[in-house]
């Protein structure tokens, strides 16, 4: 047995192993592979990086966190989020954030929740890119109130059909697995307040009967992999592809979206570091009064303070991956990582802004593409407000404020 000490010792030690320092040299050179013209391009013209995603599949970095025995390297949270990091940092949020829709909301989800012999199927196809998943939970008159949503899904013979409407689904024109949240037994019915849940894979391109239909939403983040309105009309969903128990959605949610915020908080962090880069770099090499505009502390120090702000973020996001590896309750420190990790991205890429001047507007310089994605992070998928409530009540036993 794993001693107290050792695991404490394990979760204060920050210097990564020669194995996690392999893994971020060897996603960095592929990511590095495609420029900043390259997602200049996909931003502009809101294209999937279809390239990319598939440079992403055949150099197997989809099979990252698949199970040893479906021939996958059986990685954890903590893995996946240093690879999502160093790919942020190189290329940028939307290269990352595909990594977070395969290996997160797909794999991670399938191999915790799916029964067979749908896991070992679609695990197997997602390791090999034959998948885009989408996470369908968001509803226009729901927001960020769940127990809300109106999407139902009612029986029908030895499946159900599933009706209803949802906003915000990041690649859902792409997605050809979706991981629908719905309600099966009204509000009003239910025998406590979080049952009547259920959470359906829905396979897109094997569908009995009804239709998806997606609608793009012309956005301000992240426009090469899109955000759409979603559609359910009368969709059948076998019974086989139910998430956990029927009713029972509430209780995967959790592990779903602490598993997203840890993402999150790799990504910001990535993005982060890499406008800080960028900003560093040109303050020492941009002359301004006969001296590098990075030797003036209105310069110097808000770049200073950045780097302390992202320090600090990535720290807790290792603690955060760590406790959701170790199953342990990660859900302050998921929440404290997506909140620190979003807002320290988001004022390095306005003090990057700032650094670079009217070259910062400038789409040329990719500062202005990087400060648009940053800005996501702090809205959704959970706003930041939303954070506050949680730790104001969980942490602090303040009385609930909403």
């Amino acid at each position: 047995m794993v001693s107290e000490f050792h695991l404490v010792h394990l979760l204060l030690s920050f210097e990564e192993t020669e194995e996690q320092k392999l893994l971020r040299q060897t996603v960095g050179s592929l990511a590095s592979k495609f420029d900043d013209e390259y997602w200049r391009k996909r931003d502009s013209d809101g294209e999937f990086p279809r390239e990319y995603f598939e440079a992403l599949a055949r150099d197997g970095w989809f099979n990252l966190n698949v199970p040893a025995e479906l021939g996958g390297t059986a990685l954890g949270m903590v893995d996946t989020s240093i690879v999502m990091n160093e790919v942020a940092k190189k290329s940028g949020m939307a290269a990352s954030d595909i990594i977070m829709a395969i290996c997160v909301f797909a794999i991670q989800t399938i191999k915790s929740f799916a029964s067979e012999p749908l896991r070992s199927r679609l695990l197997k196809d997602l390791a090999m890119g034959k998948h885009v998943m989408s996470f369908c939970l968001t509803e226009p008159s729901a927001g960020v109130n769940t127990l809300d949503i109106t999407t139902t899904a009612t029986r029908e013979g030895d499946g159900f059909v599933i009706n209803g409407g949802k906003i915000w689904i990041t690649l859902a024109h792409e997605a050809t697995l979706m991981n629908v949240v719905t309600r099966t037994t009204p509000k009003d019915r239910a025998t406590r307040r979080t049952d009547g849940l259920t959470l359906f894979l829905v396979e897109t391109n094997n569908l009995r009967h009804g239709e998806i239909r997606k609608k793009r939403i012309e956005d301000l983040s992240m426009r090469s992999l899109g955000s759409n309105e979603v559609f359910f009309d009368n969709v059948y969903v076998p019974s086989e592809n139910i998430l956990g128990k029927l009713d029972k959605g509430w209780e995967l949610l959790p592990a779903l979206l602490n598993a997203e915020r840890i993402s999150t908080a790799s990504m910001s962090v990535g993005l982060g570091q890499l406008v800080l880069e960028k900003a560093c770099d040109y303050a020492k090499s941009r002359h301004v009064f006969s001296r590098p505009i990075g030797s003036n502390q209105g310069i110097q120090f808000p770049l200073a303070k950045s780097k302390a702000d992202l320090e600090g973020a990535w720290a807790i996001t290792q603690r955060a991956a760590w406790e959701f590896d170790n199953s342990r309750d990660c859900a302050i420190s998921a929440n404290i990582a997506a909140y620190m990790g979003a807002r320290a991205a988001f004022f390095a890429s306005d003090r990057a802004i700032q650094t670079y001047g009217g070259l910062g507007f400038a789409k040329s310089s990719d500062i202005e593409r990087h400060w648009r994605d940053s800005r996501l992070f702090r809205t959704g998928p959970v706003p930041e407000e939303m954070v506050l409530n949680f730790l104001g009540q969980r942490m602090l036993g303040l009385p609930r404020s909403y």
